[in-house]
């Protein structure tokens, strides 16, 4: 068999900025409102810096559904469009058309949002990963195959876990970059990605680019110069 390497058509190093915000807690280390809320200020301070065109992957429904309410009872953003999964009605593909129509606006967005979106060109500068795209332990099908692995004697976190996570935050990085001449920021709020051994894997699973990280007012002021 003859293998063929075809370079990708981007330069992700000239077209992507990668951001880390130091001053957001552990994910797993405060209550879920509590993390809600800190994340919140960050994007209500990322939204303004990008004028909106943002899409924020998330995990888990509850969290995006406070997170919006949240922004919403805020008033920062009145004047951007807000559509969000499960709270907008429509289809993924209904949401994605509404969030094109506006100029500033934020989409949010679990599972599917993950890997089938479009957004090309200028309709989309910003993607936020809220935390690194791990299946819910409790997921019946997750658990399933866990044990699965367990069983036998394997590590269902190295095996499963982690390479799952894998492949849906490469999929997630690959809904910002869309043309060549697409540019854009994005910013994950999930600090294992650089605190623990494994957060490695998730970056090099994607084409490098260039890594910040900061405290948020740092970090604002990249993507004012960058966008």
């Amino acid at each position: 068999t003859v293998q063929l390497n075809i370079p990708s058509p981007f330069a992700y190093n000239q077209q992507v900025q990668l951001l880390i915000p130091e001053d957001l807690p552990e994910i797993n280390t405060v209550s879920l409102d509590d993390y809600v809320i800190s994340i919140t200020e960050h994007i209500i301070t990322i939204a303004e810096a990008t004028k909106g065109r943002m899409l924020l992957l998330f995990t888990a429904h509850d969290m995006l559904k406070k997170t919006y309410e949240l922004i919403k009872e805020s008033g920062f953003l009145h004047d951007y469009a807000m559509i969000a999964q499960g709270i907008t009605s429509g289809s993924r593909t209904r949401l994605t058309r509404n969030f094109q129509r506006y100029d500033k606006a934020l989409l949010l967005g679990t599972s599917s949002f993950w890997e089938g979106v479009d957004i090309p060109g200028e309709d989309l500068s910003c993607l936020v990963i809220v935390r690194l795209p791990f299946s819910p332990p409790d997921d019946p099908l997750t658990e399933a195959k866990c044990q699965l692995i367990e069983k036998r004697g394997g590590n269902s976190f190295s095996e499963y876990s982690l390479p799952e996570a894998i492949l849906r935050f490469k999929q997630g990085f690959g809904r910002l970059i869309r043309t060549e001449s697409d540019r854009g920021i994005i910013v994950v709020f999930d600090k294992r990605i650089v605190t623990t051994k494994y957060g490695k894997a998730f970056l090099k699973s994607i084409p490098p680019v260039p890594i910040n990280r900061g405290k948020m007012d740092e970090l604002v002021e990249i993507i004012q110069s960058w966008l």
